[in-house]
């Protein structure tokens, strides 16, 4: 989904492996492996998944938000205009051993 207020929607200058670089920024819609540091300084963002939460804004999506500095990123960690964060979170090589299991650091993914 395209929204106006992400900074990188296609996440060109983002870092993932090529079969992260889609709408899901994962090689399947229903997993997302992201590390979780903000790309502003290294802080903790938080799970905010549930849409209007007051804690971060009324137009609240649902995503990350990093309440150290006010970084916002979507449920695909890709991070919001105008805010600290310069880019997305980053997607590390990863491989799908089985369904509910997930190899971090290993990339046995197709390109």
């Amino acid at each position: 989904m395209r929204a106006p207020f992400l900074l990188d929607p296609d996440s060109n200058a983002s870092l993932q492996p090529k079969y992260a670089k889609n709408e899901w920024r994962s090689s399947r819609p229903e997993y997302l492996v992201v590390l979780g540091v903000c790309t502003h300084l290294g802080c903790s963002p938080l799970p905010k998944f549930t849409p209007g939460d007051l804690t971060v804004s009324a137009d609240w999506p649902g995503g990350f938000y990093c309440p150290c500095h006010g970084s916002k990123f979507d449920i695909a960690g890709r991070v919001w205009k105008g805010v600290p964060a310069p880019s997305n979170l980053t997607v590390p090589p990863y491989t799908l051993v089985a369904d509910g299991r997930i190899l971090v650091g290993a990339d046995a993914q197709p390109a």
